[in-house]
């Protein structure tokens, strides 16, 4: 690596490490849900590398999803998420054993709706106005809300991330 390269990956990671930890969630999903979709390409397909390759980048974003829960938030939601998440994680390796399309589905749908909650809790009611903070998601101007995914339900409320 010339020493231009190594600039620019620096200016690149020191420009990602200033995005606002409510953006950093958003597009996490984003990314998680575009790998999951390729997943089930790959599955379609017959394609052991597409699959592969996705699944995998789709299971670490949402490892660091899980891991972005704080450890102390014992909240209704926190508690939700980290089981969620857990679960997701035992279940996405199974659609590469199985060739599952079925699991990789049900994992889109709640990803999906987790994302579509973030839109319109984080992201409206506490993006703009806590742009300028640099950490912590402690949300007691929200009004209470409730996220359904499937039969479960969580408050949003208070909920805390570390990012």
């Amino acid at each position: 690596m010339n020493s231009a390269q190594a600039h620019n990956a620096y200016r690149q990671s020191e420009s990602q490490s200033q995005i606002h930890p409510v953006k950093l969630i958003h597009l996490m999903y984003e990314r998680a849900l575009t790998h999951l979709e390729m997943t089930g390409v790959g599955i379609a397909g017959k394609d052991p590398k597409i699959r592969g390759e996705n699944l995998g980048k789709a299971i670490a974003i949402i490892a660091e999803l899980n891991a972005s829960v704080k450890e102390d938030d014992t909240s209704e939601a926190a508690l939700f998420l980290r089981g969620l998440y857990s679960a997701i994680l035992v279940e996405l390796p199974k659609a590469a054993i199985a060739d599952d399309a079925k699991i990789v589905q049900q994992t889109i749908s709640y990803i999906k709706r987790l994302k579509e909650i973030w839109e319109q809790t984080a992201m409206q009611d506490g993006y703009e106005k806590k742009k300028a903070e640099s950490r912590g998601f402690a949300r007691p101007d929200l009004e209470e809300r409730k996220m359904n995914v499937g039969p479960a339900k969580a408050a949003v409320q208070g909920l805390s991330f570390s990012v």
